[in-house]
């Protein structure tokens, strides 16, 4: 089975990865978001930024991209990010040599940042293939990123840009088909430029955490870094967390919305959909509000087929489901006031120990305050480039709606089996398209039941290779699992193995969250959760930064945790050591999560 898209691997530049692409791509690419959405611009972003550093690829050194005319457009100088069976993979030979070449890195060690201690990725330090490093131009790029004081014009810009593409949204319902497939391509612009900024964020990012790492190293505190930028709202401020809190309040201390809730969530969605005054009206009010700001959020936000909360409400009423049921103690703007405290005091310690070499606390500092920014500047960034996406959802969705009405489509996802090519014809002859839309549905669903590897050394086993499916089976062992130590702590309560952020049902106040993925998607749920285990991420991943921020214990890059735990066993969870223990089982290890829980919250140990 191929996918039009696929690349072939680069020879020279030969290792790829799912890090950062698939915590916010976890499902394969459509061909509309391949062709018009992120799918279209991130290769080419990355690789602008390369060229900004003046670091990139010798011309010629990459593979050629195979398929139809328009995957063969693609350039092989556009290497940063390839696709195969319809994943993203991030170019990491490259990011390793960036580290080498911008930070004075080990490779291995600064792309660690991104892939954890996994030990599916191989351990041999890279070859140096050529590369053009203007010199002069990086040391540039990397002092600007460890200004105290950067130019902040250009992120503030791709913000308020987004108000303007948000205010300026015709009116979807009313406008024609050619509106609709003209609004999709019409913030491919927009979309590129926050790609961009974004890419330079996550090097900028890791840079300022690399030097970070090896300055408290120096000065024998290892180990620090998560601690030492933790606690700064991001979770909190950056994300809809506070809000959904709020509602979540209302909903836990209202008879009535208890009572609401009670009767599913179907039954929200439909009360709510006519609810004008009184409690319930007050929380549609609210809920309309966040639904218009965080539309854009769902358990896939940079595919355009992917429901979201601004077009699915039951997605974001399942996370107040389960936000309602923790206690009042688990308030994330005071336990992220709780964690910003304790990096205030892990701080005085660093320096203390600095006192006497102005250089190694100027590199402290320095470092410190650039993680900081980078780390906040990241995440806002890529809500900018969320939110344009979501722009294009919107019309693609009408689109889609409207000729399923017509019969011709069967579902409003079908839209997406589109290229960007074809919207005009499309819309000029839909009937042309109805079949070989259903037959593109067909083959992207197959491709959605196999498991993309992690890490692919070259070109990867064709996908009717890779595994389908995944049965769980109870962890066996004292050893248990090791991952990475995202976020210190240790707590020991029963595991809930979640496929994905759009089914988070039968997930208990307390309990331990198990997981593929460590992108944002899984944020909203985390005030609720004792700790997070996830397969992938590594220490940089937003969910471990927001785990970090509100003082829940994380392990990250177990690679199979998902289906070596049994739903409903109860494990330990040590944030110190990375690791993940049995210490008993349930009777429900290994089974479908339940449809729905009590209303009272269960006691834990977190």
């Amino acid at each position: 089975m191929e996918w039009e898209f696929d690349d072939m691997a680069s020879t020279a530049y030969p290792l790829y990865s799912r890090a950062v692409v698939g915590d916010l791509c976890p499902d394969p690419v459509t061909p509309l978001t391949a062709s018009a959405g992120v799918g279209a611009e991130l290769g080419p972003a990355w690789a602008e930024v390369y060229a900004e550093t003046g670091l990139r690829a010798m011309p010629g050194q990459g593979g050629q991209p195979r398929g139809s005319a328009e995957a063969s457009a693609r350039r092989a100088d556009q290497l940063p990010v390839a696709m195969f069976g319809a994943y993203f993979y991030l170019n990491t030979t490259l990011l390793r040599l960036f580290g080498v070449y911008a930070a004075g890195a080990d490779p291995m060690a600064f792309a660690r940042q991104y892939l954890g201690e996994r030990p599916d990725v191989p351990r041999q330090r890279d070859e140096r293939p050529a590369m053009e490093a203007a010199t002069d131009r990086l040391e540039g790029w990397v002092r600007g990123a460890l200004s105290a004081s950067p130019d902040r014009s250009e992120h503030t810009r791709a913000a308020r840009r987004l108000i303007e593409v948000r205010a300026a949204r015709p009116d979807l319902a009313n406008g024609s088909d050619a509106a609709l497939a003209a609004r999709i391509g019409a913030v491919r612009g927009e979309l590129r430029e926050a790609l961009r900024l974004y890419a330079h964020a996550e090097l900028a990012t890791a840079v300022a955490s690399e030097l970070l790492t090896r300055t408290t190293e120096d000065a024998g505190h290892p180990g620090q870094t998560g601690a030492l930028v933790s606690g700064l709202g991001g979770a909190v401020t950056e994300q809809p967390t506070a809000r959904l809190w709020e509602m979540a309040r209302l909903i836990r201390h209202s008879d009535k919305l208890r009572q609401l809730f009670g009767q599913g969530l179907a039954s929200v969605a439909a009360q709510l959909e006519s609810a004008r005054n009184g409690e319930v009206g007050r929380l549609r009010s609210a809920l309309a509000g966040l639904r218009a700001e965080h539309g854009h959020h769902g358990p896939a936000e940079w595919e355009l087929a992917a429901e979201t909360w601004g077009t699915e409400p039951r997605l974001v009423l399942s996370v107040l489901d389960v936000l309602r049921r923790a206690d009042d103690s688990a308030d994330p703007s005071v336990r992220a006031e709780q964690r910003a405290r304790r990096s205030a005091e892990s701080t005085a310690t660093v320096r203390r120990s600095m006192r006497g070499s102005p250089a190694a606390e100027e590199r402290f500092d320095t470092s410190l305050a650039a993680a900081s920014r980078w780390l906040l500047t990241r995440q806002r960034i890529r809500q900018v480039v969320s939110g344009l996406h979501h722009e294009q959802r919107l019309a693609a969705r009408e689109l889609g709606r409207r000729h399923v009405d017509t019969g011709l489509l069967d579902s409003i996802d079908q839209i997406c089996m589109l290229l960007v090519g074809e919207l005009d014809q499309f819309v000029a002859e839909p009937d042309r398209f109805g079949e070989s839309l259903r037959m593109r549905a067909y083959d992207y669903h197959a491709l959605a039941t196999y498991q993309p590897p992690f890490v692919t050394l070259g070109q990867p086993p064709p996908v009717v290779r890779w595994p389908r499916g995944a049965t769980a089976k109870t962890l066996v062992g004292r050893r248990g699992i090791t991952g990475t130590a995202a976020s210190p702590g240790s707590v020991t309560a029963t595991a809930k193995v979640l496929r994905s952020a759009a089914s988070p049902a039968g997930l208990h106040p307390g309990d331990v969250l198990v997981i593929p993925t460590a992108g944002p998607a899984w944020v909203p749920l985390l005030p609720s959760v004792g700790a997070v285990v996830a397969d992938a991420g590594a220490a940089l991943s937003e969910l471990a930064v927001a785990c970090r921020d509100l003082g829940i214990p994380c392990v990250v890059a177990t690679v199979d945790a998902t289906s070596r735990i049994g739903h409903g066993a109860t494990v330990e969870v040590d944030g110190f050591a990375g690791t993940v223990r049995l210490t008993g089982r349930a009777e429900d290890a290994g089974r479908t999560p339940p449809a729905r829980i009590a209303d009272q919250p269960t006691s834990s140990s977190a």
